[in-house]
């Protein structure tokens, strides 16, 4: 019988992906076919297309992708990148915890980073010594995230209290999107290319269980199948580049000094795990107003209407006192309604009703358990 896992790190801050850069003088070596131009040929006749003055037209690659377990990898070089007053030549690779397989949820940190260090070598992309890798390597366009677990129906009621206690803007770098599809359910505030990163920081809420469902699921099937994350949801801020980094170093007191990868990795250590989770309520507190008392959550579980009353009071008696099935208390309540759409409407609530009865919900408890999530993120 195949042991169910349950994901250790919920409520955790983790970097899940981040972009990082190595000047080329400090890498013993790298492969140099990240250097190569190429020609553009004719997919018929294999001639090659020629420019305006009849000279074979060549281009560089931005990156180039290689593989590891399934998943792509991302490696190019930045030609004269200006530093300070001078320019160097980079290397950048775009990693992300996909690249570490069944730790995928302890995201990036010393660890697992170092298996993929391992990996750059064994590839032969780059070749440089493991602390030099961590001094050398500049992080950018860094993805925080903390995963939760709630039920479906209470991460719904979650998204329509962030949904409703968002700052009003009609400024898509401010405001909120929201989104309901058949791979995922979720909000996100700001966008991923803001230019008002330190005051409106991309952030996103969205389901991790129905990404995998839908999305990655042949890595889901190779590496965390003995996962049990269909109630998992992700609340992830990205951190955009050093000023950024800077900025939350001096807002939150992040300690950092020379803002390279050991530094942002120690960060995610488990004596720093408060700093670390700080970045993230600092987010989602760019973006909400303050919270009221109460969020008026299940509010029309709680507080039915007279109507809604009756119905539930006999479905409850009808299987209860009279040991009905569902089946035959739906065919008689329903019988007198002629409407199609409102008998539909009307089946879809009382089929509710009846998921309430069998579960034994209780939305007291429902209501508490979100704002417990609300709390983590120091959203008062």
């Amino acid at each position: 019988m195949t042991k169910i896992i349950k994901n250790q790190y919920l409520g955790v801050a983790k970097v899940d992906s981040l972009k990082i850069r190595i000047p080329l003088t400090s890498l013993i070596k790298y492969d140099e076919t990240l250097n190569d131009s190429h020609i553009r040929v004719c997919e018929q006749t294999g001639e090659p297309f020629l420019n305006e003055i009849g000279e074979i037209e060549s281009f560089k690659e931005e990156s180039q992708v290689y593989d590891i377990d399934g998943v792509p990898l991302r490696v190019g070089i930045a030609k004269q990148v200006r530093v300070g007053k001078t320019f160097e030549d980079y290397l950048y690779i775009l990693i992300n915890s996909k690249h570490v397989g069944q730790w995928y949820f302890k995201g990036l940190d010393l660890d697992t980073v170092c298996i993929i260090w391992q990996r750059l070598i064994d590839l032969n992309i780059i070749e440089i010594e493991w602390m030099d890798f961590l001094y050398y390597s500049i992080p950018t366009d860094i993805d925080i995230k903390i995963d939760y677990e709630l039920p479906m129906d209470e991460y719904k009621e979650m998204l329509n209290g962030c949904f409703k206690m968002t700052k009003p803007s009609n400024n898509r770098d401010v405001g909120c999107t929201t989104f309901k599809k058949k791979g995922n359910v979720g909000i996100s505030w700001s966008v991923r290319q803001t230019s008002k990163y330190i005051t409106s920081p991309y952030l996103k809420i969205y389901h991790k269980g129905l990404e995998m469902q839908y999305k990655s699921y042949q890595f889901y099937e190779r590496h965390l199948s003995n996962y049990d994350i269909k109630d998992c949801f992700r609340i992830e801020t990205t951190i955009k580049n050093r000023k950024h980094l800077r900025e939350l170093n001096k807002s939150l007191k992040l300690g950092l000094r020379e803002y390279n990868l050991i530094e942002l990795l120690r960060l995610m250590q488990e004596k720093n795990k408060h700093l670390a989770k700080s970045i993230v309520q600092k987010a989602v507190n760019s973006h909400l107003l303050p919270r009221k008392k109460s969020l008026e959550m299940f509010k029309d579980k709680k507080k039915m209407t007279p109507a809604d009353s009756i119905m539930f009071s006999s479905l409850l008696g009808f299987i209860e006192d009279c040991g009905w099935t569902y089946l035959q208390v739906e065919k008689l309540l329903l019988s007198r309604i002629e409407n199609e759409s409102s008998k539909s409407l009307n089946k879809k609530k009382l089929f509710g009703f009846y998921q309430d009865i069998i579960k034994d919900n209780n939305y007291e408890i429902k209501t508490k358990k979100v704002e417990s999530i609300f709390d983590s993120w120091g959203w008062f």
